[in-house]
């Protein structure tokens, strides 16, 4: 016998369901709203008193100061400034062998068996034997011809030298750009941060309305715990308020070459997000590019580093000319006798063959050609930058205009919400509706802000000019 499964038809399920949400709904009813409200004013309190510190009176930071101490204090400039002066003694060294050399070399030696240490001069005058002796020789080293090695050379260090000053320009721009973008950061953060104050001190004021609606019976207890349920939201969004700007406040610290404490209070910044008016040329900025942009600089020293490479190697097939002068003065002391002697003379040495030297300048006529690919490299990648740092100016400064105008429209909104819901005309949810629109319409307006000075800096890396920001 098969036993059949019982089933519930399908059209009982929707009552059921029906009836748990009437029951549910009767429960949320008969609950003392009173202390479902406690409970949510007790929590936010704890969050506002965690967010809501009292600031301490400090004087206002422009975005200048602010760059001024990342320039002078971050010890990531220090470092590459290390660089550069060690380069420049470097041209010092390279610019030294130009100079004579001159070597003091002294020596003493013991023996079992007696040496000619000064050799037979003629078949009448004989050696001089002794088994111990010393001698002393001052040698000068003039080069008088290099191939060319020695000033190519000088070259060489200079070039590297260029190459280290533009790294540092590189790590400036890195400081710079970062230190502007965190400083308008912050300043969007506190914009938005400003506006949800106003709503949460709005939602304050409405919750003290519908507790005063609630007791004359103007409304249902579910409307009062809904404006109690979003206060307590909106005073809790202030605690990822304070923890980015906490975040931020600490970043830019660091960027100023300060210590990071463990409590870091966010810092009174002067300068607001503004709109520059600026009419950028495509052709005309990447001109600036090439003239000012470290990375092509950079390339450029390479390419030239592997020219003065391959002539320097070249310089080694050519013969290499030196003037010497030197005194010496020798000593024995079994049987004893001493002789000085002065000599002078040049000395000429032309290599005839050396694999490796043709295997060196293959090599840097490979390098070369590389960094001239890798200058088109960033030559093509300059002007993609340029491209998306002039559309990121045009499409945020559109949204800049319409946000403007959409915070403008939400603030009304959310008034007039306010007042009608006030006076009993009014439901909640259009209520909160307006609201949530009005933050939305702050946040829009101040990130379209930030995003077009991010798009400023953008654009002003990209061609190299950063200083600006300094002017």
């Amino acid at each position: 016998m098969i036993k059949m499964k019982k089933t519930i038809p399908r059209f009982f399920i929707f009552p059921v369901l029906v009836v748990r949400w009437v029951v549910f709904f009767l429960f949320i009813m008969t609950t003392n709203a009173q202390d479902i409200i406690a409970q949510l004013r007790m929590t936010s309190e704890k969050v506002e008193s965690i967010v809501f510190q009292p600031a301490t009176e400090e004087e206002p930071l422009s975005l200048k100061a602010c760059l001024a101490k990342a320039l002078n204090n971050n010890p990531l400039l220090s470092e590459a400034g290390l660089s550069v002066k060690a380069f420049k003694k470097g041209v010092d060294s390279a610019m030294g062998k130009h100079f004579p050399k001159i070597a003091l070399d002294l020596n003493y030696t013991r023996r079992q068996d007696p040496l000619p240490f000064i050799p037979a001069q003629s078949t009448s005058i004989s050696p001089h034997f002794s088994n111990e002796f010393a001698s002393l020789n001052v040698l000068m080293t003039l080069p008088i011809y290099q191939g060319g090695q020695i000033t190519n050379g000088i070259e060489l260090v200079k070039i590297r030298k260029i190459m280290q000053e533009e790294n540092l320009t590189l790590t400036r721009n890195e400081i710079i750009a970062n230190t502007v973008n965190t400083y308008n950061k912050i300043q969007q953060l506190k914009k938005i941060r400003e506006a949800a104050q106003a709503s949460l001190t709005a939602l304050e004021n409405q919750q003290k309305n519908s507790q005063m609606l609630f007791d004359l019976g103007r409304i249902a207890k579910v409307d009062l715990l809904k404006v109690a349920v979003q206060l307590a939201n909106e005073r809790q969004r202030f605690f990822f308020f304070f923890e980015g700007l906490t975040n931020l406040a600490g970043t830019l610290h660091y960027l100023m070459g300060e210590q990071v404490e463990k409590i870091i209070a966010v810092p009174v910044l002067s300068d607001e997000l503004t709109i520059t008016e600026f009419t950028p040329n495509f052709d005309q900025s990447l001109l600036t590019a090439q003239k000012k942009r470290p990375e092509y600089l950079i390339v450029e020293a390479v390419i030239q580093e592997a020219e003065i490479n391959t002539k320097i190697t070249q310089g080694r097939l050519l013969p290499s000319i030196n003037a010497f002068a030197g005194y010496m003065d020798q000593y024995g002391y079994n049987p004893y006798y001493n002789e000085a002697n002065w000599y002078t003379g040049i000395n000429l040495s032309l290599p005839l063959f050396e694999k490796s030297l043709y295997d060196e300048i293959a090599k840097e006529h490979i390098l070369k050609e590389k960094a001239e690919k890798h200058r088109l490299v960033i030559l093509n990648q300059i002007r993609l930058d340029i491209q998306n740092a002039l559309s990121s100016l045009k499409e945020s400064k559109n949204r800049i205009l319409t946000a403007k105008q959409a915070v403008k429209q939400a603030e009304e909104s959310f008034r007039i919400e306010q007042k009608k819901y006030s006076s009993g005309a009014g439901i909640i949810l259009d209520f909160l509706f307006a609201q949530a629109a009005y933050i939305t319409a702050v946040a829009n307006h101040s990130q379209a802000l930030f995003d077009y000075n991010a798009a400023m800096i953008s654009y002003r890396k990209v061609t190299g000019t950063l200083e600006d920001y300094l002017q």
